[in-house]
């Protein structure tokens, strides 16, 4: 109960700060993006395009999906596709062994990160870790392109769910 009230108190929180930010509340109005950790990589998904966050579900497989397409949830009555980053992107996890086995036996630390609604894409990305909301204020651009440095010295890609929408590569789940 303590994960899901506190999964609550953070949609909360982020629906506070995104009605604020609509209405140009001071100072908030600067948080442009959800930072979230997939296979230990750093991420940054624009605000504008994140619908709700949901806790983990198993999703149920799809025959002859492509690897990166965990299956389909029902979240709210809506049926929504699962997709993994950290396949769909080929990513190599920077955690050992290990903690990638502890990982995939504690799927319930997961989060499932929505599309919004605006891009008509009944889709649910799979996330490790939710980090909190940044801003470009507090990033600077690397030499790679969507890549951006924080004050710290980490590394975070954007992902721009709206292209993302668009790709046909990502549209063809089949394999």
């Amino acid at each position: 109960m303590v994960k899901k009230d506190t999964l609550s108190q953070f949609q909360s929180r982020l629906a506070g700060l995104l009605q604020s930010a609509n209405q140009g509340g001071g100072g908030v109005a600067a948080a442009n993006w959800l930072a979230v950790e997939i296979a230990g990589h750093g991420f940054i998904l624009p605000l504008s395009q994140l619908g709700e966050i949901f806790p983990w579900a198993e999703p149920h497989l799809v025959p002859h999906a492509k690897d990166w397409f965990l299956g389909v949830v029902n979240l709210r009555g809506a049926l929504c596709g699962v997709v993994s980053f950290e396949q769909y992107f080929g990513l190599k996890s920077t955690q050992n062994q290990s903690d990638q086995d502890a990982m995939k036996t504690i799927s319930q630390h997961q989060r499932l990160v929505g599309f919004h609604h605006s891009l008509e894409l009944n889709t649910v990305v799979v996330i490790d870790k939710l980090v909190g909301l940044k801003s470009k204020d507090q990033m600077k651009p690397t030499d790679l392109d969507h890549q951006y440095q924080d004050s710290q010295g980490l590394i975070w890609r954007e992902v721009d769910l709206h292209l993302l929408s668009q790709d046909s590569s990502f549209l063809n789940i089949a394999k």
